[in-house]
């Protein structure tokens, strides 16, 4: 015989919080670690964190109005730095070479004026008296025209600065002008420079000479007047350019930080209608929930409204939760009051009909009959009491480390007359693995399944499907690695029970699995199948599933709805794993 699967195409999500397993019919299945019963994994339905968008994020964006903001502000310190520059090399070449020079050149005109006045004064003298100079005359003269020499050397080497450092001065477009200057100067000192060589006398009589001198003298006079004129102009319109251009400037940059501060607060308005939201939800508002517009989607806003929806959620279902607590909390003390004044009075009852029982035992088979029917309504009245009592009072598990499969069999061995007599057959497929755990407590919690799954098969009352469960059809290598089916003994046809056990690294995983017609319960209540008193069985308590749930969560593990479906149901219990005992050796 096939072996049942031990999980069939998902059917939609479902929490593992509910209460005894309803019967036949469908009902959508979890994911793993769905529901409260599932430890510390994620919720039901939660939506996936959308990745962060670069070019979506608020950082991003603050950054980039930021980095544009300094671009600007750089970009407009380069122009008002490269501005004041060429106004600067303006101010430099009027002050330090047409100023200077202008000065140089005029010391030295005065002199050269002094020197014509000397020789037409001297010539004059000397045409009446017709008498040489004399050696003081001479001394002074030529004294005279070495100093002038100096004056024109002292302005060219003005130039000379100039032409040295030009980028100091404006570059090749501000020496250009000058180099007329220094044309009309390098001849100027030529010919002042033959003076200084020649006699004294001879000088004195060169008129001509003289005359080249101060012709060349009043010619850069009237070119540096001139371009002085010119480059005390350009020195103020500059000026003024610079002027006008940091005020343009400062309005486009306090313009620009306008426009990045609307865009900042454009950008981090929805943080308003989360700081609504916070205030909502604070008030006790627990449906509060943040809307995020699409175009915000993926930026670190949208990320945060994520985030605070999912907080809200938990919230909420933190607050039903504690609701349903506190109403099983009372439910539960009133349930302990009524089954102690329920049990007294039932065991009289019982005793009561045994000797009833003895006394008419051979005068009326009829009474017999119905006594028996008392007995057992007294018996299962007995253990609804015991399970409500189990339910209120239950313990803390005394955990030590147990082979599960070991455990898992024997309990089987235990159950088999009673699945046997209902026509069921039993799967095995435990594999040795090691928990901490209360073996009577896991016992009880493995028990209440398999008599679920007894329930759920003798109680079917559709046949079985004629194509028989589908997932038997494939091969074991086109089904998923966790749902694959191991060889051994199956069955085709017929109610069929696996129990399968398997580490999976640190946890152990154990499945029970029938092939029935699934939970009969409606989408919308399958997440209440582990609330206590919650059942759609007649004879049903309602707290079968919630002690199994009680019992895994005191292991610290997980326990839900793997599967349901026609093709059957899966139940899922999930442990931490531990290591075996180290073997005991006994000395010889």
């Amino acid at each position: 015989m096939d072996a049942v699967p031990l999980a069939g195409p998902p059917q939609g999500p479902t929490s593992a919080s509910g209460g005894d397993r309803p019967g036949p019919a469908s009902a959508p299945t979890s994911g793993p670690g769905s529901g409260p019963g599932s430890g510390p994994t994620s919720r039901p339905g939660a939506v996936p964190l959308a990745p962060l968008r670069l070019r979506h994020s608020i950082a991003a964006r603050i950054t980039a109005l930021v980095v544009l903001v300094l671009l600007a502000t750089t970009a407009a310190s380069l122009l008002i730095v490269a501005q004041l520059r060429s106004l600067q090399a303006s101010f430099d070449l009027l002050t330090a070479v047409y100023v200077e020079f202008n000065k140089d050149l005029t010391v030295a005109y005065r002199q050269s004026t002094r020197i014509a006045t000397y020789m037409s004064l001297t010539n004059e003298r000397r045409g009446e008296a017709q008498r040489p100079l004399s050696p003081a005359e001479e001394a002074n003269f030529a004294e005279a025209l070495e100093a002038r020499h100096v004056q024109i050397q002292q302005a060219r080497a003005v130039l000379d600065s100039a032409f040295s450092n030009p980028g100091r001065i404006g570059g090749d477009a501000a020496i250009t002008p000058l180099r007329a200057l220094q044309a009309t100067v390098a001849r100027l000192e030529e010919l002042v420079a033959q003076t200084t060589t020649q006699p004294p006398a001879e000088v004195i009589v060169d008129v001509r000479t003289q005359h080249a001198i101060n012709e060349h003298l009043r010619k850069l006079d009237e070119q540096v007047s001139r371009g002085v004129v010119e480059l005390g102009n350009q020195v103020r319109e500059n000026e003024r350019d610079t002027e006008r251009m940091i005020i343009l400037l400062t309005a486009a940059i306090a313009l620009l930080g306008l426009v990045a501060v609307l865009g900042v607060i454009w950008t981090v308005r929805p943080l308003r209608r989360l700081a609504l939201g916070v205030r909502e939800l604070a008030r006790g508002d627990w449906a509060q929930r943040v809307a995020v517009a699409s175009e915000t989607r993926g930026d670190e806003v949208s990320q945060l409204a994520h985030e605070f929806n999912q907080m809200a959620a938990a919230l909420q279902e933190r607050e039903r939760r504690l609701i349903r607590g506190e109403r099983l909390a009372a439910v539960g003390q009133l349930a302990a009051q009524v089954t102690h004044e329920i049990r007294n009075p039932l065991s009289s009852v019982a005793l009561n009909v045994e000797l009833l029982a003895d006394e008419i035992a051979a005068t009326s088979p009829e009474a017999q009959q119905l006594l028996a029917k008392i007995t057992s309504e007294i018996d299962r009245l007995t253990s609804v009491t015991e399970d409500y009592l189990g339910f209120v009072r239950r313990k803390n598990p005394e955990r030590v480390p147990l082979d599960l499969a070991a455990e898992l069999h024997a309990l089987l061995d235990f159950m088999a007359g009673e699945l046997a007599a209902a026509g069921i057959h039993v799967v095995p497929e435990l594999r040795p693995a090691w928990v901490q755990g209360d073996a009577g407590q896991l016992r009880q919690a493995f028990m209440n399944l398999l008599r679920n799954a007894r329930e759920a098969l003798v109680d079917a009352s559709a046949p079985p499907s004629p194509l028989g469960d589908l997932l038997d059809e494939l091969p074991a290598s086109d089904l998923p690695s966790d749902r694959a089916q191991p060889a051994g003994p199956t069955t085709a046809t017929g109610p069929r029970i696996t129990v399968r056990v398997e580490q999976l690294g640190d946890r152990v995983r154990a499945l029970v699995a029938d092939n029935g017609p699934g939970l009969a319960v409606a989408a919308d209540e399958a997440e209440h199948i582990f609330e206590a008193f919650f059942t759609r069985k007649p004879q049903g308590t309602g707290l079968g599933l919630s002690i199994v749930q009680q019992i895994v969560q005191d292991h610290e593990g997980s326990v839900r709805v793997a599967s349901t479906g026609p093709a059957g149901t899966v139940f899922e219990i999930v442990l931490p794993a531990c290591d075996p005992p180290a073997a005991s050796v006994s000395s010889p």
